[in-house]
């Protein structure tokens, strides 16, 4: 059994695993870190079915989505000036860009079998390494450029939903996975860059964007129900902007 097999028997109705994902992006010429994603990713049936996530770095107190299948649902804790919301309603729901995706930056994914192998074949070094989740692990890393990745992932995009080919297929993705000896990933990290597609792009500034993604995962296979809020309490988009 391979981590991609390990990973896929856990996507079974019911269950989940806990993440914590932190961010550091460069724009401008210098780095910035984020607060950290925190939240649970809901399994089934051989796939994503929904994530409960708060994103500490939107809103005073960080910003909560729940995505199940297409539909997003977001809490207002809060009353917003900006935003009334009817009476007894807190939470706001709409056609959401939902990514039921369990990966590392935008494009390790962890829940994708030939993308996860692929990205395991271009290991280069491996090497015991800490305890994550009360798991001692050891560490595979390696390089994997976006023609490889685009090549089992034909959909995927890089940059303003550049495809990654011609002068952009030779850029890697740095990457580094934390592996138990039940063949799950308690840890994912990856480093790229993507063009800085931007027209009005001023003179000078880097033509690329860089980033650094730290995905710790725990809790593998605990019970996971996500539902949607309760319906007295939500209104649609649809309904606030009539």
């Amino acid at each position: 059994m391979d981590p991609a097999d390990a990973i896929q028997r856990q996507l079974v109705p019911g269950h989940g695993v806990k993440i914590v994902q932190r961010t550091r992006t460069n724009w401008f010429g210098s780095w910035s870190a984020h607060k950290p994603v925190r939240g649970v990713v809901g399994f089934g049936n051989g796939k994503i079915v929904a994530t409960d996530l708060t994103n500490f770095n939107l809103g005073r107190h960080g910003t909560r989505n729940i995505c199940i299948g297409k539909r997003g649902y977001q809490l207002y804790a809060k009353p917003d000036p900006d935003r009334p919301l009817p009476p007894g309603k807190r939470w706001v729901t709409y056609e959401w860009p939902c990514q039921l995706v369990l990966k590392s930056g935008h494009h390790v994914s962890l829940s994708d079998p030939a993308t996860l192998r692929a990205v395991l074949a271009t290991t280069a070094r491996k090497r015991p390494a800490g305890v994550y989740d009360g798991v001692r692990t050891t560490l595979y890393e390696g390089t994997i450029t976006f023609a490889q990745l685009h090549k089992v992932n034909p959909g995927m995009r890089i940059g303003f939903r550049s495809k990654p080919t011609g002068k952009y297929a030779s850029w890697k993705v740095s990457w580094r996975l934390w592996i138990g000896r039940d063949k799950l990933v308690r840890r994912a990290w990856s480093a790229w860059r993507e063009p800085n597609d931007s027209r009005d792009r001023s003179a000078g500034e880097q033509p690329y964007h860089a980033f650094v993604d730290d995905l710790r995962l725990s809790g593998w296979g605990m019970k996971a129900d996500i539902q949607p809020p309760p319906a007295d309490e939500t209104v649609s988009s649809e309904e606030l902007d009539d």
